[in-house]
């Protein structure tokens, strides 16, 4: 009576568990979201400021002091837009001249680290870098803009 029990068990408890596999259908998981840059929201004072402007010097305070503010919207999937102000004066320590550079625009991040920033000067397109508090943007074209910027989150 067991043996025969047991032969009758064995066939339903594989239906079963073939039955609870699913078979054929398969669902694809769904694809994590898309992770949007940082939000870069600040002002910024300057560290350091480079480039085809400064003749491949790296300036700093006191020579070279200024202001970066941005204002981020929320992402979009890896994007995000803003708007921004700069301010930067250049003091020449040869003849205490001053350069002023100012500008407000807007700019584009991505999550992969490229900048596009539209402004008043002109538009520049490079990457950008945000460590703790210390963003990097380093311009990469159009070639007379070609400058790093080192700034630090107030």
């Amino acid at each position: 009576m067991k043996k025969r029990l047991l032969m009758l068990f064995v066939p339903v408890l594989v239906a079963t568990l073939v039955a609870g596999c699913g078979g054929d259908d398969t669902v694809d998981p769904e694809p994590p979201a898309a992770e949007g840059p940082p939000d870069l929201s600040g002002t910024y004072n300057l560290v350091s400021l480079s480039g085809a402007i400064t003749g491949g010097i790296t300036l700093a305070p006191p020579v070279a002091v200024g202001t970066f503010t941005l204002v981020q919207n929320p992402a979009s999937g890896d994007t995000a837009t803003g708007t921004l102000t700069l301010s930067i004066t250049v003091t020449s320590p040869l003849d205490g001249s001053v350069i002023p550079i100012e500008d407000q625009g807007t700019f584009t991040v991505r999550a992969d680290g490229t900048w596009e920033q539209t402004g008043q000067l002109a538009q520049n397109i490079g990457t950008y870098s945000l460590a703790g508090n210390v963003l990097t943007v380093t311009v990469t074209e159009p070639p007379p803009n070609v400058a790093t910027t080192v700034w630090q989150r107030q």
